[in-house]
């Protein structure tokens, strides 16, 4: 289609890190810091979940109703996570999981709307987040467990039953294993977020780019492929919704569970 590549550039632009101002310039290595696009939507993701808290507390009523109901509804469901988590210690844990939670959603829900960016798009955010999560929970272990009685817990109970020879050698194995993937974690956080919703946006997009290209032709063919590209971009869109959401809980469960390890590993 003639013009494709050009739209295709110009979303892929839409997309990439860049100052929210042009007085700014451009983003480049050793740049000092500068308030981006995706720094914007994420204030403004901040800000409307605080918004919606403070709306939800106000007036409050025996029986909630409206975003009252709603915002009790999202507590409990985080309460739930947390506790199956990290058993009865989980309750205090629920404002930390809670604010990632509605926070992500808010961030990932807002970029669907036209002429916005979720904040959860670029990889500098999640791994902040993704960072976040390591820092706690380890501190968690660290404090709770001490140096070595946390570091210990990187080694599986049966390996630390075993006889020294088996022991030194399978433990030295598993020990490295376990603090590879345990160093992973912030990243595999990042990512996961980050490419869901990152490429999300640009299926998105695309079938967008299709639609617009298609009417521009006014043929038979012009009418079929822009109808086809309609269909499929408010099937995406729905998808896209379901995914925010559901990405939303997994980086809830995966932190809880992070901080539950933290909390119980002398169990392991």
């Amino acid at each position: 289609m003639e013009g494709l590549a050009e739209k295709l550039a110009s979303m892929l632009h839409k997309y990439s890190v860049r100052p929210f101002s042009d007085a700014y310039g451009s983003v480049a290595p050793g740049d000092p810091f500068v308030f981006t696009n995706y720094t914007f939507f994420m204030v403004i993701a901040a800000v409307a979940t605080l918004a919606f808290f403070v709306v939800a507390a106000k007036n409050p009523t025996l029986v909630p109703k409206g975003i009252g109901n709603l915002a009790e509804a999202g507590v409990e469901f985080i309460q739930g996570i947390c506790v199956d988590a990290m058993g009865k210690e989980g309750k205090k844990f629920v404002p930390f999981v809670g604010t990632l939670f509605f926070f992500i959603l808010f961030a990932n829900v807002l970029g669907m709307t036209p002429g916005t960016l979720p904040a959860s798009g670029t990889i500098g955010i999640t791994a902040a987040w993704g960072i976040s999560v390591f820092l706690l929970y380890n501190y968690i272990g660290f404090k709770k467990h001490g140096f070595i009685g946390y570091l210990k817990s990187f080694i599986p109970s049966g390996i630390r039953q075993m006889s020294p020879a088996p022991r030194l050698i399978l433990g030295t194995f598993m020990f490295a294993l376990e603090l590879i993937g345990h160093f992973l974690r912030p990243l595999t956080l990042a990512l996961r977020l980050y490419a869901n919703v990152f490429a999300g946006g640009l299926i998105l997009g695309m079938f967008g780019i299709f639609m617009i290209l298609s009417l521009s032709e006014i043929s038979a063919l012009g009418v079929v492929s822009a109808g086809f590209s309609l269909i499929m971009l408010v099937i995406m869109y729905a998808f896209k919704l379901f995914v925010s959401m559901i990405q939303a809980y997994i980086f809830a469960i995966l932190t809880s569970v992070y901080i539950g390890g933290a909390l119980h590993a002398d169990e392991h």
